[in-house]
């Protein structure tokens, strides 16, 4: 489905394919899909209305809120959330390191579980960016306390009615049923299969929208009429780091140009689903993609309507010559013995996660095993006491005691960093 919104309405829409493959039923602008992350500046939105009214401040500690978030040595701020600088881990990487597996099940509770046991960051809060899920879970937590109401009455409260946006709705419960929803889907060995939203996840996503309703939450950027100036203003400020860096992620939006116009952007992604929002707010022009398909090609058609709509007032476009060859991977400077690869053999446990893995030697490669894995992953020795292999694993480092005994390992894959893993 793809829309043109200017003034609150959809004044253009096109929609193809089918929102149900099992009964035929065809996708409109009226068909109901989950947006993923283009939930997070509607979180953040609820962040500044609590602002607003002295219930919360964007430099609180989130320990006033969260009182059990453990004590990091460093405060991490709410701010350091909205603009994912609080070097908290993420949600799906962590737990892909337990053994979870795409269609298994999130719980909202899950988020502040994970960080309650964690015993490291990432990296300070405030240092670096890095974008983190997690963090937007918590935000949704603390909308719930600061306010005295669940997440997604307060959205319904504070938000989606006062703008009429009466077909949106927080999937709050995993199996919730959304009324007018499509089906999402994936292409498998060239068969389609559904792909189902198993998550209860709030915050960082779960909102189930129209993009007439969508159009209705763009309208209140002109019209600031649930929030005031102040509060579109503030959607509007970029993240700035601890060296004085600014982000381009403001509150949950990407602040950016195109082709000279100043544009407010976010893209989603949830099971099947996809969605893009560009919006140019001096223009109060926006365009609006959803899927239930990872098979769309999104960033084209966004492009295509922003020109067709803006031709007029656009800078002509800039050719970037860019090279889509992947940049070979440095060859290994570390060929361990045999002996080298079966004194690494053991179990390997993460206190953090409550997760092992285990080593062995397996016709001369060093592979790690899971209990929820089918095939080992193998490890690839890549320079002294560091590995890559397949995800979750990625990078690991072998750490030693000063013996030179193997102790334990640190393992990052992204978004999750040196997380340590104890020798047993």
């Amino acid at each position: 489905v793809a829309a043109v919104v200017q003034d609150g309405l959809v004044i253009a829409s096109a929609a193809y394919g089918l929102a149900s493959l099992e009964h035929g039923l065809g996708l409109s602008a009226r068909t109901v899909l989950d947006v993923g992350s283009v939930s997070k500046q509607f979180t953040d939105f609820a962040i500044v209305l609590l602002a607003q009214r002295g219930l919360l401040n964007l430099d609180d500690d989130i320990r006033i809120h969260l009182r059990e978030v453990p004590n990091f040595g460093t405060p991490i701020r709410i701010r350091h959330l909205i603009h994912h600088m609080s070097g908290i881990r993420e949600i799906y990487g962590s737990l892909a390191l337990t053994g979870w597996q795409a269609g298994d099940g999130i719980k909202q509770e899950d988020a502040l579980g994970l960080v309650t046991h964690m015993r490291e960051l990432n990296f300070e809060p405030g240092t670096e960016y890095l974008y983190c899920n997690t963090a937007y879970m918590l935000l949704a937590d603390i909308v719930s306390r600061a306010s005295g109401k669940p997440f997604a009455a307060f959205m319904e409260d504070e938000i989606f009615g006062p703008l009429g946006m009466e077909f949106t709705t927080i999937m709050a419960q995993k199996g919730q049923v959304m009324l007018g929803a499509a089906d999402s889907y994936a292409l498998e060995d060239g068969e389609w299969e559904r792909v189902f939203d198993n998550s209860g996840i709030q915050g960082a996503g779960g909102i189930y929208t129209t993009v007439g309703d969508l159009a209705r939450w763009l309208y209140n950027f002109r019209t600031a009429r649930v929030g005031g100036p102040a509060a579109i203003l503030q959607m509007q400020e970029r993240g700035v780091l601890s060296n004085g860096d600014t982000l381009r992620y403001a509150f949950g939006l990407n602040v950016g140009t195109y082709r000279g116009l100043r544009t407010l952007a976010h893209t989603g992604s949830s099971a099947g689903y996809r969605a893009r929002l560009l919006y140019f707010p001096d223009e109060d022009l926006g365009i609006l993609q959803q899927a239930n398909s990872g098979q769309t090609v999104t960033p084209a058609l966004m492009e295509m309507l922003a020109d067709a709509m803006l031709e007029e007032i656009l800078e002509p476009a800039v050719v970037e010559e860019g090279d889509d060859e992947e940049e070979p991977r440095e060859p290994s400077t570390w060929t361990p013995t045999l002996a080298d690869l079966r004194a690494l053999e053991g179990v390997y446990f993460s206190p953090e996660l409550e997760a092992t893995w285990t080593l062995r030697v397996d016709e001369g490669r060093l592979e790690a095993r899971h209990a929820r894995l089918v095939e080992p992953l193998p490890l690839e020795p890549q320079a002294a006491d560091k590995f890559s292999a397949p995800y979750p694993l990625n990078e690991i480092s072998i750490e030693r005691d000063s013996a030179g005994n193997p102790v334990g390992l640190r393992v990052s894959n992204g978004r999750v960093r040196n997380l340590r893993f104890e020798r047993r």
